[in-house]
């Protein structure tokens, strides 16, 4: 029995084997290989990619209307407010005035605070010099230390690189501003947020805790920006209402 055995599950496996050889043989080919791609697109597709390319560039003409719509009212905000008259006077090219002047309105209205304050801060930071750098290192038109920035572009997911990108007026501002709104809110008035921006947030907590000392910081910086920031929107004010009319006389009583 065990020999019988032995012989019949041979023959099985043989017979499944012998089965199996016989379909692969017969088993159609199939040919994987992707279809050859036309040298040269047909009408159709090639009308398909004109009609592609027509819609991106009207796209690109829509978003550069709005881009320059936005632009020009900021800027018109700008010249109200009296910051286009107070970046006239930094000297610096026609072209970079307009971007600065509409940097300062559109990251005050972002982060809700004066634009003349803005103003305010560069005039005693920098005094609009976009490559000034200061003993301790601080850079650009409002002073940002380099270790600062990498904080705040490390806070939005983004890279600051070469720290001589404080430099770039624009991005100073953004980031300037938004510093000094977030230090506003976390020390409660304008005053003490002067004092943090201008010897950061850790010796600012010690000065203001130290009755002497907080009185002579306070007299020091914050004082100047202070003054400068009245005197600024003494100057809008005075503007505003000499442009405002006066009507003439009707002659009726």
């Amino acid at each position: 029995m065990r020999g019988l055995r032995a012989v019949t599950v041979g023959a099985v496996l043989f017979t499944a084997f012998a089965v199996g050889a016989y379909q692969r043989d017969r088993a159609p080919v199939c040919d994987l290989a992707p279809a050859p791609v036309p040298a040269t697109p047909g009408p159709a597709e090639a009308e398909l990619l004109r009609q592609i390319q027509d819609r991106d560039a009207e796209i690109a003409r829509l978003k550069a209307a709005i881009a320059a719509r936005e632009d020009a009212a900021l800027y018109a905000e700008a010249e109200a407010k009296g910051v286009v008259e107070a970046v006239k006077k930094s000297g610096l090219p026609a072209r970079q005035q307009r971007r600065i002047a509409v940097a300062i309105i559109r990251e005050a209205h972002a982060h809700d605070i004066d634009p003349l304050l803005v103003v305010a801060v560069i005039r005693i930071e920098s005094a609009f010099d976009n490559y000034a750098v200061s003993p301790v290192g601080a850079m650009g038109l409002m002073q940002l230390m380099p270790d600062t920035g990498r904080w705040l572009m490390q806070r939005r997911g983004e890279k600051l690189g070469r720290r001589t990108n404080l430099f770039d007026s624009e991005l100073n501002i953004e980031m300037g501003t938004a510093y000094l709104a977030e230090l506003i809110e976390q020390f409660g008035t304008l005053e003490r947020a002067l004092v943090a921006y201008n010897a950061g947030p850790g010796a600012a907590q010690k000065i203001l805790k130290d009755k002497r000392a907080r009185t002579k910081f306070l007299n020091g910086y914050p004082k100047k920006v202070m003054s400068e920031l009245k005197r600024l929107q003494r100057a809008a004010q005075t503007r505003m209402a000499e442009q405002v009319e006066v009507p003439e006389p009707d002659g009726r009583g």
